[in-house]
C-alpha cells in the first residue's frame, strides 16, 4: 500500500518494479492519493496537475514498471455535510 506518497517518489517506477518483484503472486498493490501535498516536496510536475492528471500519471508508473495487471481507480472523496469544513 503507497498512502498519498507516490508524489513524493524521485524514483517511482523503481520503486513500482521492487514491489512487483516482491509481491507474492496474484498480490495486489494500493495505491492512494489526495489532493493535498506538501508542495515543497512533491515533484513540480504533480503541483501542475488536477486530480484526473494525478490518476493518469499513477497509471502510467504502474505501466511502465510493468507486471501489473490494468488497474481501477475509487473515488472515496467524503460528501460534505452542514458547514463544509469535513467535521460535521
Amino acid at each position: 500500500t503507497c498512502v498519498v506518497s507516490i508524489d513524493y517518489l524521485v524514483r517511482p517506477i523503481e520503486v513500482l518494479r521492487e514491489v512487483h518483484r516482491v509481491l507474492r503472486p496474484g498480490g495486489k498493490v494500493i495505491v492512494s492519493q489526495s489532493n493535498r501535498c506538501f508542495p515543497t516536496k512533491a515533484i513540480k510536475m504533480w503541483l501542475r496537475m488536477d486530480d484526473r492528471e494525478h490518476l493518469e500519471l499513477i497509471n502510467g508508473f504502474i505501466i511502465y514498471a510493468g507486471g501489473f495487471k490494468p488497474g481501477r481507480a475509487f473515488d472515496i472523496t467524503a460528501e460534505e455535510r452542514g458547514g463544509g469544513d469535513g467535521f460535521d
